[in-house]
């Protein structure tokens, strides 16, 4: 029953800021107090507790399904922060509870077909935030590839699972039936990821939809995609041994695809949001590698791959949009001298760094390295998917060789991290005095007034605080949310105790269901 109270607070939260749109202040504090909340009662969570919700019965929660929530809620907070200085949309809050409660009832839920319609549906709730007021064509064609890539990868999946559970036929039917269910259900995760080759609508959304909202969009929905994917695939596909060489060797041929050209590309990109965007897709090719293995080996280092992925491009996506927004363009050759203007940025970038790649003995570099092998063996292949993962390294040094350029007229123009004192307000952006990429909410930043009462005297002096101080707020956001990214990466989070805690259950005796009997059974996602 521990669930339920954190269910209430996000789809509750979720609900009240929606109807109150119209009162941006109302809305916004709703949707703060409400991650806030969500947070707090996340980490009150009991791995274990059994819940029925609408006849829906094998509910139960887990220490992963808890920490995945808690640091979704509470990054989430810090990223509403962080856009209420830079880039602000206003449906941010709505779309980030709405998803996360979707989420936490997802990894839930125990039947994975049961469990992937939740996460589909959270997942167009949470796409809303791609639409803000007002409503131009360009943002219902990002919303519109959106929606389709969620349904055709929701559709896919499904049908791949509900193709086994099904009752089989003539046995000599059921590999090749195994297989086409398994490479749907692949398939599908790596749509989600907008994975090579099926990129095209991620990268077109990448450079689209607002900065603040990529997280969400492309790493902590489709994160949760995958590990309903991979524990079905543990209970449904690897314990009957099934050979898939050919099924298995496409997946493997997406993962070091999008491992080593999406590090290529965001190398080469000079737009901020792209490079955010193929450092995703990237990242994302060690998700489609532990789908690969179908292998219980492969549940721990996948899962704990998930979490210190979507930590990282979190904490990725909120520098881009900090250094964006201060420093009026996304194109990085005109951002030289960036460093020379902001240590918090520079110190955001190197631990964002070292969060994605690690070094020998942390966490992140162990699991990836784990992944590999797993893959690949030790072979050549191993060396070259794993120097393409070090291609990360490429488009993090190019930004920081950037930013040790001489200064460019826009980065000279713009605020620095020391505070402004009240009265010397300076606009953030290089003189771009208005938030780009979305409404402001009602924080104008009215003069005060002689006549004027104490309290809207206050208000207007604590606004214009606000709006004075927005570069260095924006990127002490950001550093929070690094330093975070980093723990998760070095393993102080409790990532891996929480990965390894929702090993699946072991195959029923006999594996594999008789000759026209039903599909697999399926045990609850997430059951120690």
């Amino acid at each position: 029953m521990s669930l339920l109270p954190f269910l209430a607070i996000t789809f509750g939260a979720a609900a009240a800021a929606f109807f109150v749109r119209n009162l941006p202040r109302l809305s916004l504090a709703i949707g703060l107090l409400g991650l806030l909340a969500a947070t707090v009662v996340g980490l009150t969570i009991v791995p274990g507790d059994d819940l029925t919700i609408a006849g829906v019965r094998g509910i139960q929660t887990t220490e992963f399904g808890r920490l995945f929530v808690v640091l979704g809620c509470g990054t989430g907070l810090l990223t509403v922060l962080v856009g209420l200085a830079t880039a602000w949309q206003p449906n941010l809050p709505t779309a980030l509870l709405a998803g996360f409660g979707a989420l936490g009832l997802g990894l839930a839920i125990g039947d994975p077909i049961v469990a992937l319609v939740v996460l589909v549906a959270g997942a167009l709730v949470g796409s809303m935030v791609t639409l803000a007021r007002p409503i131009t064509v360009r943002a219902i064609g990002v919303a519109a590839r959106e929606f389709r890539a969620i349904a055709v990868a929701g559709a896919l999946a499904l049908l791949g699972m509900a193709w086994i559970a099904r009752p089989l036929g003539p046995r000599t039917l059921e590999p090749a039936m195994f297989g086409l269910a398994y490479l749907l259900v692949a398939v599908a995760v790596g749509l989600r990821f907008g994975a090579l080759p099926l990129h095209r609508w991620a990268a077109r959304l990448a450079a689209a939809a607002p900065e603040t909202a990529l997280p969400l969009l492309l790493a902590w929905a489709p994160a949760a995609f995958a590990v309903v994917a991979l524990a079905w695939m543990d209970r449904s596909i690897a314990p009957l041994l099934v050979p898939l060489d050919v099924e298995r060797g496409i997946v493997v041929a997406i993962g070091a695809a999008s491992i080593v050209l999406g590090g290529a590309a965001a190398w080469l990109q000079d737009d901020l949001e792209h490079v955010v965007g193929y450092s995703i897709l990237q990242d994302s090719g060690f998700v489609i590698l532990g789908l690969a293995i179908l292998d219980p080996a492969a549940w721990q280092p996948t899962r704990t791959w998930l979490l210190v992925f979507v930590l990282v491009k979190t904490a990725f996506a909120a520098w881009a949009v900090a250094v964006r927004v201060r420093f009026g363009t996304r194109q990085i050759p005109e951002l030289a001298g960036w460093a020379r203007r902001s240590p918090l940025l520079v110190a955001s970038l190197v631990l964002i760094a070292v969060g994605t790649i690690g070094v020998p003995g942390l966490l992140a570099w162990d699991v990836r390295d784990r992944l590999i092998t797993l893959t690949l063996g030790s072979g050549l292949m191993h060396v070259l998917v794993g120097l393409g993962g070090l291609l990360s390294l490429t488009y993090y040094l190019r930004l920081a060789l950037v930013g040790r350029k001489p200064a460019s007229s826009l980065v000279r123009a713009a605020p620095g991290d020391v505070p402004a004192r009240h009265g010397h307000r300076k606009p953030a952006g290089g003189g771009h005095e208005e938030l780009a990429g979305g409404e402001q909410p009602e924080l104008a930043g009215r003069q005060p007034q002689e006549s004027a009462p104490a309290l809207a005297r206050t208000e207007a002096m604590v606004v214009q605080t606000w709006h004075a101080n927005r570069a260095p707020i924006a990127a002490t956001g950001v550093l929070l949310l690094s330093l975070i990214a980093v723990a998760a990466g070095a393993g102080w989070l409790g990532v891996p105790a929480a990965a390894t805690a929702v090993a699946p259950e072991p195959p029923p005796p006999g594996g594999a269901p008789s000759d026209g009997g039903g599909g697999p059974s399926f045990q609850p996602i997430g059951t120690p």
